[in-house]
């Protein structure tokens, strides 16, 4: 299982979702991204994205307005 890393900071959609979704399809299932957005619209439909793919996800607000977004590939 490998972690990466993807800066979407400062970008609004769809620009970190279609980012996201082409980071997911370069890693190996069980592999782990972390996405890192201050844009709360793409946090959503990047999460909305991942449930209907059926990848495990998290969320967290690492500082005001900062989210982190950690998804496991299924």
């Amino acid at each position: 299982m490998a972690m990466h890393y993807l800066d979407m900071l400062g970008e609004i959609c769809p620009h970190p979702l279609h980012m996201t979704k082409a980071k997911v399809d370069e890693i190996q299932s069980g592999d782990i991204l972390i996405v890192e957005s201050d844009y709360s619209g793409s946090v959503k439909n990047i999460l909305a994205w991942a449930d209907r793919a059926g990848h495990k996800y998290d969320v967290e607000e690492v500082e005001e307005g900062v989210w982190q977004v950690k998804i496991t590939k299924k």
